[in-house]
């Protein structure tokens, strides 16, 4: 490893987000003691074998086989200790198929999962575990047709099955949040409510009775992107999923999200994606 000044972020080169949508592989981590990992968008460790000590934002968590992080690219991630046999499965996720994951989940996991990084599946849900990685390697390695969906679908069940297995009680009471947590919380149910209509981040601004630029601010902050960042995307994913699962003309869909005209939609999509609506739909 290259040695850098002690004021610079040394990323251990244990584990690399490649070019592709999502990355699969196996680790020690033998190289990251002491050092922050190199996470993608979302990242999820699973423990196969040994045990670690592993601190996400400053807190430290012990890992057993079978133990689960799931990890935002701006925690600080940083392995403190590994036993000799300790061994990871990692999926590394980009921002685009992790935005097109959660377009479906409960709001509600995003909370849980911001203040509780670390799963321990019990009973049966350990085979279910590693039944999983078994199918996501697969269809990882085998699939090629109806892949993209196949791996979508697959995180999605992930992510779904920790939602099931933990309470609204749990969701709700297990932390309490701060003024501009509740606020992006706030700010995230507006988008998901008002982006078919609305664009404009002053309107989520006076819904939520604060300057654009400080939802600006706690935006960047909190969810890691701007409000117009989120809101576009948000459309983008109701465009996709409009040309995806219905048989709408490209007009029908501008009219149902309010773009005033089919040309309009058509840059502002081009511009999102770099592709036509036509090309998507095929």
């Amino acid at each position: 490893m290259v040695k850098t000044e002690s004021t610079t972020l040394n990323y251990t080169p244990d584990i690399f987000p490649g070019k592709e949508k999502l990355t699969l592989g196996e680790s020690n981590l033998s190289q990251s003691l002491g050092y922050p990992l190199q996470l993608s968008y979302t990242s999820l460790i699973v423990c196969l074998e040994g045990t670690s000590v592993v601190s996400v934002n400053f807190k430290n968590y012990l890992l057993k086989p079978n133990d689960v992080l799931v990890l935002a690219e701006d925690y600080i991630t940083v392995v403190q200790r590994v036993s000799v046999d300790f061994k990871v499965f990692y999926c590394l996720v980009d921002r685009s198929l992790a935005a097109e994951v959660a377009f479906d989940l409960p709001n509600q996991l995003f909370l849980f999962l911001h203040q509780s990084p670390f799963c321990r599946p019990l009973g049966p849900d350990v085979a279910l575990l590693h039944g999983w990685i078994a199918q996501i390697k697969h269809i990882k390695n085998t699939c090629t047709t109806h892949q993209h969906i196949m791996l979508r679908n697959s995180l999605q069940l992930f992510f779904l099955k920790i939602a099931e297995t933990v309470s609204p009680t749990e969701i709700n009471l297990e932390h309490q949040y701060s003024r501009k947590e509740i606020l992006c919380w706030k700010f995230w149910e507006l988008i998901t409510q008002h982006s078919t209509e609305q664009r404009n981040v002053a309107f989520y601004a006076n819904r939520l009775n604060i300057s654009p630029y400080y939802l600006s601010q706690i935006s960047k902050d909190f969810l890691n992107d701007s409000p117009k960042g989120l809101i576009d995307r948000q459309v983008v994913l109701e465009i996709k999923a409009l040309l995806r699962t219905t048989e709408m003309s490209i007009q029908q869909i501008a009219d149902r999200l309010s773009f005033e005209d089919t040309s309009y939609m058509a840059r502002y999509f081009k511009r999102q994606t770099g592709m036509t609506l036509t090309a998507y739909r095929k």
